[in-house]
């Protein structure tokens, strides 16, 4: 067994329990379009930010005194940066990228504590240059802040989980991802905590879905059958969502992990790129049926929870076809997905609730028996 998510690393999250709620208000307070592409910048800048206490972690924290005031300190900036996600949305990002710099200059001394060897030293001035850039993007006028905070992401995560992509290219024609193990162990990842971290991130993102319905059929005080069977459709469709990942595909990304060495490659491609669009799907998904659940739904409502929920279904990796029919099934499940928002009208908005529900768990029930097979072939038979 490797190592574990530790209780301190659970109370940073706590503080982007509180971002991930103010981007979801976000989006419910103004259902726009425009909203979705700040929540999705803000969340991209956010999610690269949990990314690096994430990567720290796994490879040098322990459960000490150390640590733990190295992420009690972290959580100040943290809880800051999610309160000032309101007034950074409208173009006042003084106080956000305050916050985030000093985020940058916390993550470092982590870095710095552990071996003095050149890994650690380029994270390190990574984010010391990220810092920097958040810094100075206060007094750059929009949009050149936003491409300060690009650069200083894509700076910072190269350094975080380097990427060779030759490797990868080998690795999938070959089915050999072994063959990507870094040479020096200290670069390794260990893949245990690596998938329990960001398995307990989506939980937050799922937990979104539930707080959404809940907060928003508490505001409408339902008294009616109607009202409080259209809850219970988002309870169920937030299940679903959860058996679409934690049936298999949480296990079939620690297994590619693990068998790849700790690989920052396929850490990389796996979890910190691969899981991010399809976390803010479910932020996406939580906002729509946040929305439907209200008694006059704005037009965009459908559109948020069938798009989130088709970008979550098409990153994960629990719904698994194998074939050339079955691929076109699975392609063709997810794109519909995309468009069931269409049938609203004829529906009605609890209706449609139901039918994206219904939907969901048909995909959970297709993804219990694909990631029953992916995982038998991903294990290895046990020794005669």
């Amino acid at each position: 067994m490797g190592k574990r998510v530790s209780w301190v690393e659970l109370y940073l999250d706590r503080m982007f329990v509180l971002a991930v709620a103010q981007l979801a208000h976000l989006m419910v307070a103004e259902p726009e379009t425009r909203s979705v592409w700040i929540a999705l910048g803000l969340f991209f800048t956010l999610w690269w930010t949990w990314i690096g206490f994430a990567v720290l972690y796994n490879r040098l924290g322990d459960e000490n005194a150390g640590s733990r005031l190295l992420f009690l300190a972290a959580s100040v900036p943290v809880g800051i940066a999610a309160v000032a996600i309101e007034p950074a949305s409208t173009g006042d990002i003084a106080v956000f990228a305050l916050a985030m710099a000093g985020v940058r200059v916390v993550l470092p001394l982590g870095f710095a504590a552990g071996h003095s060897d050149l890994l650690n030293l380029r994270t390190s001035r990574a984010c010391l240059t990220s810092a920097a850039l958040f810094a100075v993007s206060i007094a750059v006028p929009e949009p050149f802040r936003y491409a300060l905070w690009l650069i200083a992401i894509v700076h910072e995560s190269n350094a975080l989980l380097t990427e060779d992509r030759e490797a990868m290219h080998r690795a999938r024609r070959d089915h050999d991802f072994s063959a990507i193990a870094p040479e020096d162990p200290r670069e390794a990842l260990d893949a245990h905590h690596f998938a329990e971290r960001f398995g307990l991130f989506l939980i937050i993102l799922l937990g979104e879905v539930v707080v959404e319905a809940g907060q928003t059929s508490a505001a409408a005080h339902v008294d009616t059958a109607g009202g409080w069977a259209a809850l219970g459709a988002a309870m169920i469709l937030a299940g679903a969502l959860w058996w679409l990942y934690f049936d298999a595909a949480v296990e079939i990304n620690r297994e590619v992990l693990e068998r790849s060495g700790g690989s920052t490659s396929i850490a990389r491609a796996i979890f910190a790129v691969g899981h991010m669009l399809p976390a803010f799907g479910l932020l996406v998904t939580a906002a729509g049926v946040g929305l439907l659940l209200e008694e006059e739904p704005p037009d965009i409502a459908p559109w948020l929870a069938c798009v989130g929920a088709g970008i979550y279904l098409a990153g994960t990796r629990g719904f698994q076809r194998r074939g050339q029919a079955r691929s076109f099934a699975r392609f063709a499940i997810v794109f519909l997905t995309f468009f069931l928002g269409r049938l609203e009208p004829a529906l009605g908005h609890r209706g449609f609730l139901w039918l994206l529900t219904g939907w969901m768990v048909m995909c959970a029930v297709l993804g219990y028996y694909d990631g029953r097979a992916a995982l038998s072939r991903a294990t290895p038979p046990a020794p005669a």
